[in-house]
């Protein structure tokens, strides 16, 4: 899948930003993001704990953010 991402086309290069995501983060992002799973759900198929779901979230966020060259807010950068 992480792949098929890279090669899709988007005009801010989202696609391309969350395939070069670390393993885990890219995991998260397309449980969450893509097929809309919570993170309880997140937390139980990938065995981990909620907080680390949550973690894993906020950074990979980031990641896109600066990729993108996106400046989050103060209130996002808290969650």
């Amino acid at each position: 899948m992480r792949s098929q991402m890279a090669d899709l086309e988007s005009p801010i290069g989202l696609y391309t930003a969350i395939a070069v995501l670390p393993e885990r983060q890219f995991d998260v992002v397309i449980m969450q993001f893509v097929l809309g799973y919570p993170p309880k759900k997140v937390a139980e198929i990938m065995g981990i704990h909620v907080g680390t779901v949550r973690t894993h979230w906020r950074v990979a966020r980031r990641r896109i953010a600066t990729e993108l060259g996106i400046k989050l807010g103060d209130d996002e950068e808290k969650e």
